[in-house]
């Protein structure tokens, strides 16, 4: 018998590298990996394994009677599969898709784990979120780490500070990545307008979703508040991150950040709310974390993060990414695909 393929949807994304990090990590080990897409909807046979990533991409429609046609076809596969012997996995980026929580997305996502043999979460906050979302053991769930970014992305060494006329003795705080109302940037313009700006500086870079409007920055700041409104390509990703002193993430909601991630991987402190995940990936010394209830609380942790030492923070960030190793997620992923239970390797 043939070892078992690994066919991953997707292999390779252009908006996020974890999934080729991943499969980088698991060929490293010795086992295939290919994309899976539609040219190898009928490839998997006995004993292979689809893992599935993002899902409501597969199954959403522009309208909800294209909705309903895709996902009877993806169910109807998915059974097909199971009946074949192929092992299905699926890694829970995201309790509901970013457009929102519906009645079908809670219907076909409790559909989708019930067919899956064991589902990945990136965190245990995460795990007990998605049991008692979808209805599910959480023996089912096994705990697979975001893995970091670490050499991932490689800079032009552009001075970033120079291009947006901010001084080299200024404390700057950075947001990047795109721009929403989730992503609560409104909540920090406010927060950092009401501290002394003569010390600091604020960089906002990423691209804006259609129809939401960055109006709200003004003339806030009084000059020190930069804005570059457009999409940051992953030339000089690294360069935006090496130029900040502390990156801030005023999510008003969120799962499992791969930005916090992302900074922590540049050495950078995270300044974020305690929800989601991000207590268990910005530990103690990785930055501050504040209650999101907390009206002060933004900008506290903004100051606290002035506040923090550079070098001790270096250290427990490194410490951090040791436990973000690619290498030990995909150990612990390949046991799982290989018939572990889920509750001995969460163990």
């Amino acid at each position: 018998m043939s070892e078992p393929t690994v066919y991953m949807w997707p292999k390779d994304n252009p908006h996020n590298k974890y999934t080729a990090l991943l499969a980088r990590s698991i060929e490293r080990r010795g086992q295939r990996v290919v994309h899976y897409g539609r040219r190898s909807l009928f490839k998997p046979g006995r004993g292979d394994i689809v893992h599935l990533h993002w899902p409501s991409y597969t199954y959403q429609g522009s309208v909800f009677p294209i909705t309903v046609a895709k996902s009877l076809f993806f169910m109807v596969l998915l059974i097909v599969y199971k009946g074949m012997g192929v092992r299905l996995f699926w890694t829970i980026h995201n309790i509901w898709p970013h457009t929102g929580k519906t009645r079908w997305d809670s219907f076909m996502r409790k559909r989708l784990l019930s067919l899956c043999d064991s589902a990945f979460v990136l965190s245990e906050s995460v795990r007990r979120e998605a049991a008692a979302a979808f209805g599910a053991s959480e023996d089912k769930l096994v705990v697979t780490p975001h893995g970091h970014y670490v050499d991932a992305y490689v800079g032009r060494g552009t001075d970033i500070r120079s291009r947006f006329g901010i001084p080299a003795d200024r404390f700057l705080f950075l947001f990047i990545g795109r721009i929403n109302p989730y992503k609560g940037v409104d909540r920090l313009v406010e927060a950092y307008s009401s501290l002394s700006s003569e010390a600091g500086a604020l960089l906002i870079a990423g691209q804006a979703d259609a129809g939401y409007s960055l109006d709200f920055i003004g003339g806030k700041g009084n000059g020190s508040i930069k804005v570059h409104p457009h999409f940051v390509d992953d030339g000089e990703l690294a360069d935006y991150l090496q130029a900040a002193d502390a990156v801030v993430l005023p999510y008003k909601q969120i799962t499992t950040s791969g930005s916090a991630i992302l900074a922590l991987s540049y050495k950078k402190p995270v300044v974020a709310p305690r929800i989601g995940s991000l207590g268990e990936y910005v530990s103690e010394g990785c930055g501050v974390l504040y209650d999101p209830d907390d009206p002060n609380g933004l900008r506290q942790a903004l100051r606290d993060s002035m506040n923090m030492d550079r070098k001790e923070a270096e250290k427990r960030i490194s410490a951090k990414l040791g436990e973000l190793d690619w290498d030990r997620i995909a150990g612990k992923m390949l046991r799982v695909y290989a018939g572990s239970i889920p509750q001995e390797v969460n163990a």
